[in-house]
């Protein structure tokens, strides 16, 4: 036998017989919207946090029943839901919003010493989000790409030069072994 909640929401309880609508779904999701009122206002005065636990919590102090509300109740009924997210400490996207207005920054990347203090390190890491720990990863691999891009460089510009020092010794060889001779066409 199934147990109907007062967070059942509006489309399960169209089906049923108007007497239970009205005299058992009614009252209980008008319970829970009451409840949920009144524990966000009595966290309010008492300047804490308001969240989905804090209500749960205050809901059985302001309960004259002391049975309170659960999470499931208030997210299954669409008014006390409401109420709740519009009091909510925390806003959904609050942080990402405001980061999202602004161009991300480039992570800096400095010298990387051999002999720094891994740990404290790996801590500061852990405190990054996953956006900053993305970005910071792309420019490093940047970085890498751009280094072993310039050592590339410097060794193919390397390997010329030692080729074209190879050849001049090879012609100074020629014409030292050559005689004087092949010395005045210097």
């Amino acid at each position: 036998m199934s147990h109907s909640s007062p967070s059942t929401p509006n489309s399960e309880y169209q089906e049923a017989p108007s007497w239970l609508v009205e005299q058992v779904y009614t009252p209980k999701r008008q319970r829970t919207i009451a409840l949920v009122k009144r524990s966000v206002e009595a966290l309010k005065q008492e300047r804490q946090r308001i969240s989905l636990a804090s209500i749960t919590a205050k809901s059985k102090e302001v309960d004259p029943d002391q049975i309170g509300v659960s999470e499931s109740a208030i997210l299954g009924n669409d008014e006390a839901r409401a109420y709740y997210e519009q009091h909510r400490s925390w806003k959904q996207g609050h942080r990402t919003s405001a980061r999202a207005a602004e161009p991300p920054a480039q992570p800096r990347i400095g010298t990387i010493k051999l002999d720094r203090d891994e740990e404290r390190t790996r801590l500061r890491y852990l405190r990054l989000g996953k956006q900053e720990l993305a970005q910071r990863i792309l420019a490093l691999e940047r970085a890498y790409a751009e280094d072993k891009e310039q050592w590339l460089q410097h060794n193919d510009e390397l390997l010329n030069w030692r080729l074209r020092a190879e050849a001049a010794e090879a012609r100074l060889h020629r014409k030292v072994s050559a005689g004087p001779e092949a010395q005045q066409g210097l």
